[in-house]
């Protein structure tokens, strides 16, 4: 499982394979060697028997329900059922669904069918939705939805080192202030921490790899060793510098202004500003959006909230790195790669929702959705953005 490595969407159609020569014409008998005599084949034939139509295809276009072992009747407790289909509707009123009729097919089966419609109608979401059965205090038969946004195999690493050059360089430093503004927000409302704040999973990362290089200088060539502690220099070094622009509330308070006041002249400036509208929106929606509101605390093994021996934490797999290319970057990835190959669960936004009958609160996971599609268009643009390049 390779957390750091990206995925290369584009697919290459295979090549036709060619025949070596065409094949050549059937060539007819002379009229010396044909028989004179003898029966003739009837001009007719007999007539080939085949399906109407395309019978696979209308194979593949069968819908099956469900398969049930026990007996499609009646619930002994007729209360269960009622339950089951009042929890149901609630359920489908809550996420737009046109709920399907089912009671007509008995119970327990007519449960299972509709559960079966009910997951295809949920498919195609930003998050995943899973529905399981649950009991009440009062042993009552209700549903509940487990609401997911699926983080994927993916390092949400947020370069620091790009956004300094393009500071630095006044033909992009009005753009760059835009960008400044949005991981302001990202680092003091949002929560997301920092390669140099000493209580973070990427400083102790940092911390590591500095320490196996200049622990054993014999063990590295000359000039490799001071390349390498170069890059690690130079990381600390902009780190702090950034790290304080990033606590500065001026940055952060300017944002609105900053969003109004500036006007693109090429690509990249549009880039930018659409990243700052697009922060400043969720900033207003959210005043108190958090990285970690949603977080899961169930996959967090043992008693003690930090036990984090067999869970990625959110804190391990989001946050502000140097750079994310050169050696210190693969470096970085593959100690974080080992680390992940070791755990068998990883924390996401998580929400749950209990279709009991009582009002349902207006609490979403559409905060993290546009956190981490912001967190990702960021990204794009300190990537791909040739900066301090001759």
């Amino acid at each position: 499982m390779d957390y750091a490595t990206k995925d290369n969407r584009a697919a290459t159609a295979a090549q036709k394979q060619k025949a070596k020569a065409a094949a050549s014409k059937r060539r007819a008998f002379p009229a010396a060697t044909q028989s004179p005599t003898g029966c003739r084949r009837s001009a007719e034939r007999q007539a080939a028997i085949r399906s109407e139509g395309t019978a696979a295809y209308g194979f593949l276009r069968c819908a099956f329900l469900p398969h049930w072992t026990g007996k499609a009747q009646s619930s002994t407790d007729p209360s269960e059922e009622h339950d089951f289909y009042a929890s149901y509707t609630l359920l489908c009123s809550h996420y737009n669904l046109s709920p399907m009729e089912t009671r007509s097919l008995g119970y327990p089966y007519g449960k299972a069918v509709a559960l079966w419609a009910v997951e295809g109608l949920l498919k195609g979401r930003k998050e995943i939705i899973e529905i399981t059965e649950v009991r009440t205090a009062s042993q009552k038969l209700c549903l509940q939805a487990k609401e997911t946004y699926n983080t994927g195999n993916t390092l949400y690493y947020i370069p620091l080192m790009p956004l300094h050059a393009l500071l630095q360089d006044y033909k992009t430093k009005r753009a760059a202030q835009l960008l400044l503004a949005a991981c302001c927000y990202l680092y003091q409302v949002a929560g997301i921490p920092c390669y140099t704040d000493e209580d973070s999973y990427l400083f102790w990362q940092y911390g590591m790899i500095r320490e196996w290089v200049e622990d054993d200088p014999e063990g590295w060539e000359q000039d490799s060793y001071n390349a390498n502690r170069s890059q690690l220099n130079a990381a600390e070094h902009i780190g702090n510098l950034m790290l304080r622009r990033m606590r500065n509330s001026q940055n952060l308070n300017r944002l609105a202004v900053a969003v109004r006041e500036f006007a693109p002249l090429d690509r990249f400036g549009c880039d930018c500003l659409a990243v700052a509208e697009k922060v400043l929106r969720l900033w207003q929606d959210y005043p108190q959006g958090h990285l970690y509101c949603h977080a899961d605390r169930e996959v967090m093994h043992g008693d003690d909230d930090n036990n984090e021996g067999e869970c990625i934490m959110m804190d391990k797999y989001i946050g502000f790195c140097a750079a994310t290319e050169g050696w210190l970057y693969h470096t970085l990835a593959e100690c974080v790669n080992n680390e992940f190959n070791e755990c068998s669960d990883i924390q996401q936004p998580v929400l749950t929702r209990t279709f009991d009958g009582r009002a349902q609160d207006a609490d979403s996971l559409d905060f993290d959705c546009r956190l981490f599609g912001l967190i990702d268009e960021l990204c794009y643009i300190l990537n791909t953005t040739d900066y301090g390049k001759p």
